[in-house]
């Protein structure tokens, strides 16, 4: 069953794959263009962007809380890493994410998985199973 939370996760997925995470999803690229926050992003928000993301993934409990900002572009963040638990055989982490880049913003709540390497990828569905 296809619904609209699948959908952005998709989009995201496509997102996302600019910040170096590697995940194959498809997207409108029009949508994308148009909608996205990260779409509008500079480099350098979206490096600040990932280090907010691994930081909470990799080493804070489960509820912490993040904020990441780069004053040059106006670009800012919220992000909420939920629950760790197993899923897909390896470790999973749910993280919402709220992004402002160019007065767009956009929110999504996803399941992220620890791969073999120990790198952090968006689950298969992009949530929870």
């Amino acid at each position: 069953m296809i619904n609209s939370h699948n959908s952005i996760s998709a989009r995201l997925l496509l997102t996302l794959s600019l910040l170096s995470f590697s995940v194959s999803a498809l997207a409108n690229a029009s949508w994308f263009a148009r909608e996205s926050a990260v779409a509008h992003m500079t480099k350098k928000d979206t490096t600040i962007l990932t280090t907010a993301m691994d930081n909470l993934l990799n080493n804070q409990p489960d509820g912490a809380r993040s904020s990441w900002e780069n004053p040059a572009s106006s670009a800012s963040g919220r992000l909420a890493v939920g629950k760790t638990h197993q899923d897909y055989g390896t470790t999973c982490r749910m993280i919402k994410m709220e992004n402002t880049a160019k007065s767009i913003t956009r929110t999504g709540t996803y399941q992220l998985c620890k791969d073999a390497e120990g790198t952090w990828r968006f689950a298969p569905t992009g949530q929870a199973k």
